[in-house]
């Protein structure tokens, strides 16, 4: 498949995504957004216990700034 479709069909798309705070989990958020920033949506699923382990592990894992 080229790289052209591919943008092409992610372009406006909603995607979920499983596993976001996992090595292929952030790989792939990353690799979307790199490639194709004018998604429509990207949901990400967390395991966790409450809401605030959730907003911690988001921002610790996922939002990483280099």
């Amino acid at each position: 498949m080229e790289l052209e479709s591919i943008l092409g069909y992610l372009e406006n798309k909603t995607i979920f995504i499983t596993g976001a705070t996992g090595f292929v989990g952030k790989v792939l958020v990353e690799k979307i957004l790199r490639v194709q920033p004018n998604v429509k949506k990207l949901y990400l699923l967390l395991r966790v216990s409450d809401a605030n382990c959730a907003t911690h592990r988001m921002h610790n894992q996922v939002y990483i700034q280099k």
